[in-house]
Order: structure tokens, then C-alpha cells, then sequence
């Protein structure tokens, strides 16, 4: 006969009320800091209570809000809320008092105004600072410079104005600046090549003048720019054909000034997606394309004054996206581009002759991204005489 199982209780009693101080405590040392959770309503009565601030239960830990985050010790080191046309003021004096902050978005606020206010240098821990798509205005402060441990700053979408200030360059751990759709005029200073930890650089939608900085071809691991929409003038320094980085994922200098030939050096830049058009550049593009380009997938140099034959042009083969429009490109086009897995392309309004390639791909396009050439014939435009 089996010996019936026996238990030793006071055992388990002892390793049960062990596990549960464990996790009890483990939950307590969680809870939101009585500070913390004070600064936070202090925010939420700062805008009446506004919607998304509505779910702050005052009855319930604050660590358990939407949009908060805490550390272990109950500090509150993140706080991200967005989307609320109910949020009418400037930026809240309270968040001076979470000092622990590392996260801090406050975004897509369309009435809340005023400028960037000094008393966020008391939050010295801050390492993400997202006042994107408010109405914020004033100038970008020097004092942000005190807030060392920034490495992501975007202040996209406001009404900043005045120059972008020189004090940025000493924030030296930033991976992410935007600063795209503002009213910042001036050149885009020099310093920027010179942030080695700078990966995204977003400048596009101001009333920038002035040349490109030569020296944006040292970062590193630089992974996208984006200066269209401005006013800059000159061409593309000769340095971008050197860039330190591999791989670039996108190139935008699209909507300026830009002009005069494209420096040869340009062809070597190894870049997934390539804009430069509606700029004033004239004279050879075609080493832009070929088919070394392995990691090129779209470029537009549409609405320039370039010329040159398009005939021996060649294309890699991860080309998805391309437009040459309203140019003064000559030749045929090549028979390549038929077999292209094209998802879209542009050829009208240039000087282009000779039949379209035939290719199954090309008949998906419009009549008019063939258009107004001078004597491209054959599907999908009128037949070849």
C-alpha cells in the first residue's frame, strides 16, 4: 500500500508568505512617488481637465497611467501624450518638477503656444524631447545646451523662427535633430558634420539660404537628410561623394535654389532613396544611375535643366521608383527599363525619342508619364510610324 503523500505545511506556509512579502514589496517599491503623482495633476488641472488627461485617475497609482511610465523606485521617467485640441496654454511649469524624466513627448497640441521655456534645464536626465506639432513659438533657446544628455530633439511642426543656434553643436550626444516646418532662416551652420553621434538630420520647410555644409560627409552613421523646401543655393558640395557612412537611407535636397552641374564625385553615393529635384542643376545626371547601385530603389531629378543622352543609361535592378521629368533629356529610353519591377516612373516633358520599351510592367503607367517628348512612340502612346 502506497504511503500517502505528506506535506510539510509549516514549509510551505513559510516559502508562500516569503514569495508574497517578495512580490508585495517588489509592487510597493513600484508605486508611483507622491511627487511625481502631484506634478502630474498639477498638469492635468493646468488644462482643465483636458481629454487626455481625463483618464489620470487620482484614486489610482499614476504608474499605471496612460502615457507614464515608471522606474523601479517609482519615479516617473517617462510621460508621452498627444492628439488634443482641448490643450489651450503654453507648456506646464509642472513638468520642471519630474526630474527623473528621460522621455518626454508632448506633441500634436495645435493650441499650445508660448516658447520653449528655460525650466526644462532642470530636467537633466532628459534624453528625448518631442514638442512636435504644437504652435510653440520664439527661437530654438541656447539653453537646451544644458540638458546634456539629449540624444533625440524634435521641435518639427511649430512656429520657431529666427536662426538655428550655434549652442546646438555642443549637444554632442544627439542622434535625431528636426526642426522641419518652422520659420528658421540663416545657412545651415557648419557644426552639424561634426556631431558624430548624429544619425537623422531634418531641416526641410524653413527659409534656410545659404550653401550646404561641406562637412555633413564625416558623420559617421549618417542615415538620412532632408533639406528640402528651403531657399539654399549652389550645388552639392564635392565632399558627399565621400561619405563615411555605408549606406544612406534617404537624401532630400528637393524644393530649393540648387544649381549649376552636379559634381561627378556625387555618383559614388551609396543611398536607398535619392531626391534632388525641383532645383535649377543642369548638365549630366545619367552616372546617378547604374546598375552598381544595388541599394538604390527611388530617385527624382525631375524639374531641373538637365541634358544628356538617355540612351546608355543603365539600372540596377532594385530600382522601384523614378521621374527625369520636365528636363531637356535626349536619346531613347533604354530597353533595361522594361524589365524593371517599376512601381512608378516619369519621363514626360523632355526630349526623348524611339520606341517605349516593351515590357509587361510598362503598360500598368499612364500615356501621360510619357508625354510631351519629342518623338516617343509605341504602347502606351500612339503607335511608331
Amino acid at each position: 500500500m502506497e504511503t500517502p503523500l505528506q506535506f510539510n505545511l509549516p514549509s510551505i506556509t513559510i516559502t508562500f508568505l516569503l514569495l508574497f512579502s517578495s512580490i508585495n514589496l517588489s509592487s510597493s517599491t513600484k508605486q508611483c512617488n507622491p511627487n511625481d503623482k502631484n506634478a502630474l495633476l498639477e498638469i492635468k488641472h493646468y488644462f482643465n481637465n483636458a481629454s487626455v488627461f481625463s483618464i489620470w485617475d487620482p484614486t489610482t497609482d499614476c504608474c499605471t497611467w496612460r502615457g507614464i511610465e515608471c522606474d523601479a523606485h517609482g519615479r516617473v521617467n517617462s510621460l508621452s501624450v498627444s492628439i488634443d485640441d482641448g490643450v489651450v496654454g503654453t507648456i506646464p511649469p509642472a513638468l520642471a518638477q519630474l526630474p527623473y524624466l528621460q522621455f518626454l513627448s508632448f506633441s500634436s497640441f495645435p493650441q499650445l503656444t508660448g516658447p520653449i521655456p528655460p525650466f526644462l534645464t532642470k530636467l537633466t536626465n532628459l534624453q528625448h524631447l518631442d514638442f512636435a506639432g504644437n504652435n510653440l513659438t520664439g527661437t530654438i533657446p541656447d539653453f537646451l545646451t544644458q540638458i546634456k544628455n539629449l540624444e533625440y530633439l524634435d521641435l518639427s511642426s511649430n512656429s520657431l523662427s529666427g536662426r538655428i543656434p550655434l549652442s546646438l553643436g555642443k549637444l554632442q550626444k544627439l542622434k535625431l535633430i528636426a526642426l522641419y516646418n518652422n520659420h528658421l532662416y540663416g545657412i545651415i551652420p557648419n557644426f552639424f558634420g561634426y556631431m558624430t553621434n548624429l544619425r537623422e538630420l531634418y531641416l526641410n520647410g524653413n527659409k534656410l539660404t545659404g550653401k550646404i555644409p561641406s562637412s555633413l560627409y564625416l558623420l559617421p552613421q549618417l542615415f538620412s537628410i532632408d533639406f528640402s523646401q528651403n531657399q539654399l543655393t549652389g550645388s552639392i558640395p564635392e565632399s558627399f561623394g565621400s561619405f563615411k557612412t555605408p549606406l544612406i537611407d534617404s537624401i532630400s535636397l528637393s524644393f530649393n535654389k540648387l544649381s549649376g552641374s552636379i559634381p561627378r564625385s556625387f555618383g559614388n553615393v551609396n543611398v536607398k532613396t535619392l531626391r534632388i529635384d525641383h532645383n535649377m542643376f543642369s548638365g549630366d545626371a545619367s552616372f546617378l544611375f547604374s546598375k552598381e547601385k544595388t541599394s538604390l530603389n527611388s530617385i527624382d531629378i525631375d524639374n531641373n535643366l538637365l541634358n544628356f543622352d538617355f540612351s546608355g543609361v543603365d539600372f540596377a535592378i532594385s530600382l522601384k521608383n523614378f521621374d527625369i521629368s520636365h528636363n531637356n533629356i535626349y536619346g531613347s529610353l533604354p530597353k533595361q527599363i522594361g524589365q524593371l519591377a517599376l512601381q512608378s516612373l516619369d519621363v514626360s516633358y523632355n526630349q526623348l525619342c524611339g520606341e517605349i520599351p516593351t515590357g509587361r510592367r510598362l503598360k500598368q503607367f499612364d500615356p501621360a508619364v510619357f508625354s510631351n517628348n519629342k518623338c516617343l512612340c509605341g504602347t502606351p502612346l500612339p503607335p511608331c510610324k
